[in-house]
């Protein structure tokens, strides 16, 4: 590829495309690949890409071209991961000019999330009670795990969005459900067991999805990047614990 303006072009696609990719919550190897497809299928034989949580590195063998995309405040949203896809594999197969994928890729960049928070806290609240039956409570430990949900997970966002901290409003909303259900148990005559409802409770709060894509980086010998996110979704687990701790000293 010797034009210029169609080599920038190219270059832009796959940054942009790489870009959505990785601040939807793809794996690294899905990024790096998914940018060197691009770049081959445009006749950029030479490049290299390097991906890491908060930015994007590319660059093109014995030339002065690179790029780096920075990424800040990235949200799992796997509805982007599928349609970056399949504009990767459309145009690779040559089905697609490199315009239209870059309008494509703008379109998709500016969609909104496919759930709005109602949906999302109704999802965490109609999910975690079947954790708690699961880890073994009671149908009325089941219904509270329901309530607490409701009220810790909206305070979470809450927080979230105040302070955009992920394990400050993790722990926020484990302090609002440990100190609901701990303080029901105590005052009220209700035969529940604090124990199962925040066993239920916290499940919406784990970052599952985040914890898989550290295994498969590791997996695919992403070794830096996967043990950052390991330890990041560590620090949210015991921000976690760390609420339901201080909820126990709290009601002693």
């Amino acid at each position: 590829m010797n034009d210029t303006k169609e080599l920038n072009l190219a270059i832009d696609v796959l940054m942009l495309a790489g870009a959505i990719l990785l601040q939807s919550g793809a794996e690294i190897h899905r990024v790096e690949d998914t940018m060197v497809r691009i770049a081959r299928s445009q006749g950029i034989e030479n490049a290299n890409v390097l991906a890491i949580p908060a930015a994007i590195f590319f660059s093109i063998d014995h030339t002065n071209i690179s790029r780096m995309k920075r990424i800040v405040n990235p949200v799992h949203d796997m509805q982007k991961v599928c349609l970056v896809n399949q504009i990767s594999r459309t145009l690779t197969a040559g089905q697609m000019s490199l315009e239209t994928a870059q309008n494509e890729l703008k379109t998709i960049r500016n969609l909104p999330l496919p759930y709005t928070q109602l949906q999302t806290i109704l999802a965490a609240a109609l999910a975690a009670p079947f954790f708690t039956i699961m880890f073994g409570g009671n149908l009325l430990d089941a219904i509270t795990t329901v309530f607490a949900t409701l009220l810790a997970f909206p305070f979470s966002l809450l927080v979230d969005r105040l302070i955009r901290i992920e394990f400050v409003s993790k722990f926020a909303g484990a302090l609002a459900f440990s100190l609901f259900s701990l303080l029901l148990a105590k005052y009220s005559d209700l035969p529940i067991n604090p124990n199962m409802i925040n066993a239920g409770a916290v499940m919406p709060f784990v970052p599952g999805i985040a914890f898989t894509n550290a295994v498969r980086d590791l997996m695919t010998n992403h070794l830096n990047t996967g043990m950052t996110k390991i330890f990041q979704t560590l620090l949210v687990i015991l921000s976690l614990g760390a609420g339901t701790t201080v909820a126990l000293l709290i009601v002693g």
